[in-house]
């Protein structure tokens, strides 16, 4: 009997093994390898840190038939939400493995502003003044430099701008001696630093904290972050190495809450870059207290004329504080984004921590991606701007009323998501050694020589730092760009950041308001009944969480829906309560219909939140796009029962990734945009919305792993088959088979695949008419030059027109921001010509190019648009 039931108990661990609970058991009570947790076993009974777990003992009759019949069963403790934020495979290895765990993956979100479940057990005072107590709880004994400023003026740096700008001001007055003009540049050196400087305080840090705990709990739901994000955060805390945080950029209120999230979980706050539009009366001294400090939004006063005492001040004390082990955050796409879409990085504040590192000032740094989910945004969705009105600038009293009328509204939950922290040593050397990354770096390309400030030479403006990764340009310059003596190393400091963008994008969580905007504004701009909408709610849910990316929300799906209907507001979203239609058995049914407002301004507000979630079907919708323009190019033919081949339709979803470079980050630089198409273009073969087949062949279907899998074990092969060979052949067969041969491509209907190639087509749709809308209007420029403003204020002028006409049927193609980068995509293109005139940006049409041949223009766009 003692074998029997030993027997018994080993099938019954096997069983639990493929159930694969939540928490870690054991299936043996072997000796832990290294790094792993250890069991603490007794007779009968395993535990693990807090986890008990009795195996069952099994006896026959109806216990061993219980056992046979019922499937095993495990409880989740909490909302599961996957940590899905690890570092990129590809690139960073190493820091992938670095500071996770199974345990971290299994962690749960946790509301940052409950805080007085955590003293229940405590003495009566401390219940009454939770917050209080919880903030002198909360651990502040990390230092901060106090002789910052006299490190940073008597800095070789420092010394050689002031030595160069007082020459050039001497040059410019023949009035000024060199002595009064390097007296001028110390003083004005000074009070840039003085102005600048972060001063920080762990009082100020604890006061703020406790009235954040009471602001923002009548504000906000809560303060969602996942304790396994953050968990890895305080593993890299433990370490000498300076943390630099990147968060996503929607709102004022970033400034403050990462930092106060930090501190309630016991992390040193960081210093935050933080725009001088902000440095106004007392909110000034807050935010500095805060650990702010304030660089311009414009670094040089006149274009085409460096600031270079301001530059090397603020690069100097950025600088030291990487030295001094200070933690960092700035924002790498600048300022606010507009749209609600991730903008493109700018590269200029990560060009000081990569020149750190390579003037050896430090031996590494970890990088941390952070995205922050509103539900509702606070300041506005920047409708105004859209609309074509200056940015009012920030002052006391808007700021006051701004607070007072944020203070009576509920803005719903935040979601902070922290992305696995990655080296910049080992993304340096895995740049240095592959020829992907980055556009292809060679080892030994970069001297880790230190540098001195050098005005004479020249910037650089070389060509694109994200040739066939699909990443358009960064910042064309880094911050300190007389100090960037070579080309390559531009581009190593544009990978970092767009790498750490595409990570921060890719974890940016779906929150409520996000999904009901892109469902009402990409399938029913007429209108929707909730039943309706209920299932196309869950349907989209369903198929963000498909693409392994996480939604914001948990719930009901008809209470989710009015949560979201509550935050966005009737100005936005209508509603019709006695709504009453006809079903399929042509019987009266009463239901709310939901009608979104599409008309301009609000039609801003919605778009805003919507795409949030168009990164998500971005690859696919291209995909889509670029078969249906190649079936009117074939129907436009007279042509019939046409395939079309692979590469072609990949060729001209690369077409349509390139015309819009400026709107979306397909894939980070370490991965080329043809793998990333290609592997799309995989994923809809296997969602049967294509077939694909071989000319000549049967229709076959297969997933994107089996594709992958097949052209990996083909190359592996070709490569170890042609190892010794010196032939002048060196293209694999797989790939041959992909350029080659023909490979049909046939859409499928029925089973609601028409509904979701539908769905897939209308979602880039807007954003295509806003570009055959700019190029229509280019006309405008025959014959001319003018100032960049006054050509977006025709182009909107334009897209207006066309919309009452009633040729565009998207409001939102008068869009000032996405007109913008119309005009950017121009001037990339050579389409038309920019330059400076009186420190102002002037555009004209090149020589290439008159009113004939903007045609071409227009066709390259419309071919993409739908009837």
């Amino acid at each position: 009997m003692g074998d029997l039931r030993q027997t018994f108990s080993s099938v019954y661990w096997k069983w639990e093994e493929k159930a694969r609970p939540s928490r870690p058991i054991p299936l043996s009570r072997d000796r832990p390898a290294a790094g792993q947790p250890s069991w603490s076993a007794r007779p009968g009974r395993l535990k693990y840190e807090g986890y008990s777990y009795t195996p069952p003992q099994l006896s026959l009759g109806r216990r061993l038939a219980a056992f046979k019949a019922t499937p095993t069963t495990h409880v989740t403790g909490g909302a599961y939400r996957p940590c899905m934020t690890r570092c990129c495979g590809t690139c960073l290895p190493l820091s992938r493995n670095n500071f996770y765990d199974h345990i971290i993956a299994n962690m749960d979100l946790n509301n940052s502003l409950h805080v007085r479940t955590k003293s229940r057990n405590c003495g009566f005072l401390t219940r009454q003044l939770c917050y209080f107590s919880f903030c002198l709880q909360r651990n502040c004994s990390y230092s901060y430099p106090k002789r910052l400023r006299k490190c940073v003026l008597e800095s070789q740096r420092v010394s050689e701008a002031i030595d160069y700008a007082s020459y050039e001001l001497a040059k410019a007055d023949d009035k000024a001696s060199h002595d009064s003009a390097v007296a001028k540049m110390k003083l004005r050196a000074a009070a840039m630093t003085t102005n600048m400087m972060a001063t920080l305080s762990k009082c100020w840090i604890r006061f703020v904290g406790w009235i954040l705990l009471h602001v923002l709990n009548k504000m906000l739901g809560s303060i969602q972050v996942h304790q396994g994000q953050i968990e890895m955060v305080k593993r890299a805390a433990k370490s000498s190495i300076p943390l630099v945080f990147l968060p996503l950029h929607r709102s004022h209120l970033d400034y403050i809450l990462l930092t106060f999230v930090l501190f309630l979980h016991d992390v040193k706050p960081p210093h935050v870059a933080a725009g001088d539009n902000l440095s106004i009366p007392v909110f000034r001294h807050i935010l500095k207290s805060l650990g702010g400090f304030f660089i311009k939004r414009k670094l040089d006063a006149h274009q085409g004329k460096r600031d270079v005492v301001y530059r090397a001040v603020l690069h100097t004390y950025m600088e030291e504080l990487l030295k001094q082990g200070q933690y960092l955050e700035f924002f790498i796409e600048g300022g606010r984004s507009r749209s609600g879409k991730t903008c493109m990085p700018k590269s200029g504040l990560m060009s000081v921590v990569v020149d750190a590192y390579m003037d050896r000032v430090i031996t590494d740094a970890y990088f941390v991606p952070v995205s922050i989910g509103y539900e509702r945004l606070l300041d506005g969705e920047f409708v105004q701007e859209n609309m074509g009105s200056k940015k009012t600038p920030e002052t006391f009293w808007g700021a006051v009323k701004a607070i007072w009328k944020v203070l009576r509204t509920n803005y719903g939950s935040v979601r902070v998501t922290f992305c696995q922290p990655f080296s910049l040593q080992e993304f340096m050397k895995s740049a240095q050694t592959s020829s992907k990354c980055g556009g292809g770096y060679k080892s030994g390309t970069f001297s880790s020589v230190p540098r001195s400030f050098r005005p004479s030479i020249r910037r650089f403006s070389g060509s694109s730092s994200f040739a066939g990764t699909g990443m358009s340009d960064s910042s064309e310059t880094s911050l300190y760009g007389t100090d960037v003596e070579r080309e390559e190393q531009r581009r190593l400091v544009s990978s970092v950041a767009a790498h750490s963008l595409h990570a921060a994008d890719n974890c940016n969580p779906v929150m409520s308001t996000n999904l009901l905007a892109f469902a009402l504004v990409v399938l029913y701009r007429q209108g929707v009944n909730m039943k309706q909408l209920i299932k196309s709610f869950e349907w989209i849910q369903e198929e963000i969480v498909f693409r392994e990316r996480d939604v914001g929300f948990s719930g009901g799906t008809e209470a989710v829906i009015n949560h979201a209907l509550r935050l966005l507001g009737d100005d936005l979203i209508e509603k019709i309560s006695h709504f009453s239609y006809k079903d399929t058995s042509n019987n009266n049914v009463e239901d709310i219909l939901v009608l979104p407002i599409v008309s301009l301004p609000k039609i801003f507000h919605l778009t805003y939140y919507a795409n949030m979630v168009t990164s998500v079907f971005v690859l696919e919708s291209v995909i889509v796009n670029a078969v249906m323009s190649l079936e009117r190019q074939r129907e436009s033919r007279g042509n019939e029962g046409v395939d079309f081949a692979r590469r072609k339709v990949l060729g001209r979803a690369a077409e349509l990734c390139s015309l819009l470079k400026y709107e979306f980050i397909y894939t980070p630089p370490c991965t080329s945009l043809q793998t990333t198409l290609s592997d799309a273009l995989d994923k809809l073969v296997a969602a049967e919305l294509l077939s694909s087949r071989k000319a000549g062949g049967a229709s076959t279907w297969c997933t994107s792993r089996e594709s992958a899998m097949a052209r990996n074990i083909a190359q592996s092969l070709y490569h170890s088959d042609t190892s010794d060979s010196s032939g002048d052949e060196t293209t694999p067969p797989q790939q041959r088979d992909a350029d080659d041969e023909q490979i049909a491509l046939n859409l499928k209907t029925g089973n609601g695949l028409l509904a979701k190639w539908t769905f897939l087509t209308l979602v880039l749709q807007p954003l295509i008419e806003t570009y055959c809308a700019a190029a229509a209007g280019l006309s405008c420029l025959s014959g001319t030059t003018m100032e960049e403003k006054s050509l977006i204020v025709k182009l909107q002028a334009s897209a207006l027109a066309k919309l009452e006409r009633g040729e565009t049927k998207y409001a939102e193609a008068a869009s000032v921001n996405t007109l913008l980068n119309c005009v950017r995509l121009f001037e990339k293109q050579q389409i038309v010509c920019a330059f400076y005139l009186d420190n102002k940006r002037m555009v004209e049409l090149h020589s290439d190019y008159d009113s004939g041949s903007l045609d071409v223009v227009l066709s390259r766009f419309s071919q993409f648009k739908s009837s």
